[in-house]
């Protein structure tokens, strides 16, 4: 076993610190919220909640799936990250499959054009108010499809995804053409099996970003046709409690109410994150990195 130097020591015992540091600023919000959500009515009012529930209540969570408009948002927001997830894989792993052979003799034609488009889209993007006319112009304003169809196409996924493809072993791919299969076979039957790490981390991303986004789902949807996170945004944002009975009010706190929804918004999130961590360091490590 290496022992380490004093200097060593302190940068270890700093990194623990931190890595401490930033795990409670994270964890401490989420206990603080489930706290609220589980507790009474009396309890909440009167600012007596910290990080532990008291006179725990499930009363908050059903008067917020009572929510008429609720239970459509997460469909919605299911639908986006379902599509989005399955359709931007595809199209970023194919256009990064065909980046990977870069230029030259045996490489694309047009290859530094490609590349340029790209990075231009990364820097630059047509603006807000072109985007909205477009998207109106074409029908898919009030869709699904508006919330799914301008983001399909993200050049930093692009680049991760090129970069563990450059990475691959060549030989496996020339063993493959002199076994007589084409680029097509080549790209289902084995570059994506050997991908699973940086598509599960590039998943991830995906699945993050489209289950929290919620400025789009303000701009091209209407009414209630709305993602959850845009229907907590205005719930949170706006609260709206249902004055006509007395009954629920004098049961449920608002602020119970709101903490309940934001905390059903985060149980996907939670779920699906420990499930796909083991992939995340070696495909964002991986990816990064052009040999």
């Amino acid at each position: 076993m290496q022992v380490m130097s004093t200097p060593q020591r302190w940068f270890q015992t700093f990194n623990n610190v931190l890595m401490i540091l930033l795990a409670l600023i994270c964890v401490v919000p989420l206990l603080h919220v489930a706290a609220i959500s589980l507790s009474s009515t009396e309890a909440v009012m009167a600012n007596r909640v910290t990080f532990f529930p008291i006179d725990i209540t499930f009363n908050s969570y059903l008067k917020a799936l009572e929510n008429p408009a609720f239970l459509p948002a997460i469909w919605i927001s299911i639908q986006r990250t379902v599509l989005s997830l399955v359709l931007g894989l595809m199209i970023n792993c194919m256009a990064a499959y065909v980046l990977s052979k870069g230029g030259g003799r045996d490489g694309i034609a047009g290859y530094k054009l490609f590349v340029s488009l790209f990075v231009v889209a990364m820097l630059f993007n047509g603006g807000l108010i072109p985007t909205y006319l477009l998207v109106t112009k074409i029908g898919l304003y009030n869709s699904v499809w508006a919330l799914v169809l301008p983001g399909l196409v993200n050049v930093f996924y692009l680049v991760l995804i090129m970069n563990f493809f450059k990475a691959l072993p060549k030989e496996i791919e020339e063993s493959a053409f002199m076994d007589g299969a084409n680029h097509w076979q080549v790209f289902f039957n084995m570059f994506l099996p050997l991908s699973l790490p940086v598509l599960a981390t590039v998943g991830l991303f995906m699945v993050v970003n489209d289950w929290n986004e919620w400025f789009a789902g303000s701009i091209y949807m209407r009414g209630d046709n709305v993602p959850l996170s845009t229907l907590l945004k205005s719930l949170i944002a706006v609260p709206v409690v249902d004055a006509s009975n007395v009954n629920d009010i004098a049961k449920i706190n608002n602020r119970s109410i709101r903490a309940a929804q934001v905390l059903i918004g985060a149980i996907p999130i939670l779920l699906i994150y420990p499930v796909l961590q083991k992939f995340f360091t070696a495909g964002i490590v991986i990816g990064a990195v052009k040999e």
